[in-house]
């Protein structure tokens, strides 16, 4: 399995934004705004491809943590772990750092380098500007010239010169607020990169963002890990061939990513959901199918993924599919995921037995939500 090097990053930036929350196009609208200013300074293909993807990746730790520090510090371990340059890494450690020295590391001037200042200025304009969008008239284009004055300090004044050369350009800030393609920014960039990741580069980056989803909620430590592991094993036994194996290996690690939407009291919470929780949480699936089908080759992937939650009798969600909709690994996908969930400790109920377990399987399998000759089959594979 190859996959595009753009079209992996590019996807999985979109579960950063919905992790935030606030600006659901934050990653694009940073990497657009990052791109445009590198351009206008003079920057190399190269340096304007790897600027690129260190602002679709700038964000990577935010759901980790919200203090700043900490959130720098996480991300440049995050992305050390990843098939990329070390400058990325070097970069996001440093998206937080003012020129004047008043940012969280306390580097300053030429301390700072040159793409880690141009992503720092772009991500606190979008920060300010970002929820904008369809409103643009004069009124907040002196608004934009306001901000510019304000933040003096802590930009470099290549950059704020780089920027004041932008703005003169009707076209550029009425992109930037055009609701119609607020949220493709990037793809108005012209950025080459014909590279492939391959299949062990592309469960790297699976593992960091199943990392990501399981921290998410301490309850489900290293539940997207034992579900891909399951995953892995079922589709041998079932006499599928290796990358079959591993494409559901990498469903199982990531299936769980539109998690990232769903609010942490949530996630966090210990006991029975109220119906207005429920309907949020439910919202997950949908929004790990959004996330995966941005990636060219995952087509499979998708769909192993993002329909575990789906059930034979068609009450399942969040698309109602009936089982014939669904296909074999699909259906073995939903039953590694309440296998996983029952074997797990939680903080209101203690790991379960065996036969409770199964036993459970099977009362799902009577009110035909689970497939029974293949929970059969799964239940010798996993003794």
């Amino acid at each position: 399995m190859e996959i595009s090097r753009h079209s992996l990053i590019y996807g999985l930036s979109y579960a950063l934004d919905i992790a935030g929350r606030n600006n659901l196009s934050h990653s694009k609208s940073t990497s657009y705004l990052a791109v445009l200013i590198g351009r206008e300074l003079g920057m190399d293909g190269e340096g304007i491809l790897w600027l690129y993807y260190t602002a679709l990746l700038h964000d990577i730790a935010l759901s980790n943590s919200y203090e700043m520090k900490q959130h720098c510090v996480d991300g440049e371990r995050m992305l050390s772990g990843l098939p990329l340059p070390a400058r990325v890494a070097r970069n996001v450690y440093c998206h937080h750092e003012y020129y004047d020295g008043s940012g969280v590391l306390g580097l300053s001037g030429g301390n700072i380098p040159l793409e880690a200042q141009i992503i720092s200025f772009s991500s606190a304009f979008d920060d300010k500007f970002g929820k904008h969008a369809g409103a643009f008239d004069r009124e907040l284009f002196l608004k934009v010239q306001e901000w510019l004055d304000n933040v003096q300090p802590l930009f470099s004044d290549s950059i704020k010169t780089a920027f004041n050369r932008l703005i003169k350009k009707e076209s550029f800030l009425l992109d930037y607020f055009n609701h119609e393609t607020k949220y493709i920014l990037s793809n108005k960039l012209v950025v080459n990169d014909n590279a492939l990741y391959s299949s062990e580069d592309v469960e790297k980056f699976a593992h960091c963002f199943a990392g990501i989803i399981d921290c998410k909620s301490p309850f489900t430590f290293d539940h997207s890990h034992g579900i891909a592991e399951l995953a892995r094993k079922a589709a041998k036994g079932l006499g599928y061939g290796s990358e079959v194996q591993e494409q559901m290996y990498i469903a199982g690690l990531l299936h769980d990513i539109g998690k990232l939407s769903v609010s942490v009291d949530i996630l966090h919470k210990p006991g029975k959901l109220t119906p207005e929780e429920r309907f949020e949480i439910n919202k997950h699936t949908y929004y790990t199918r959004k996330i995966l089908e941005q990636i060219d080759g995952f087509e499979n992937i998708v769909n192993y993924a993002a329909n575990h939650h789906e059930r034979l009798d068609g009450t399942g969600y969040p698309y109602r599919l009936p089982g014939e909709s669904l296909s074999e690994l699909e259906r073995v996908m939903a039953i590694c995921d309440v296998y996983q969930a029952l074997t797990e400790e939680r903080p209101y109920r203690e790991q379960l037995p065996a036969e409770k377990v199964w036993s459970i399987i099977d009362g799902l399998v009577e009110r035909n939500h689970l497939d029974g000759t293949l929970v059969e089959k799964v239940k010798e594979m996993f003794g």
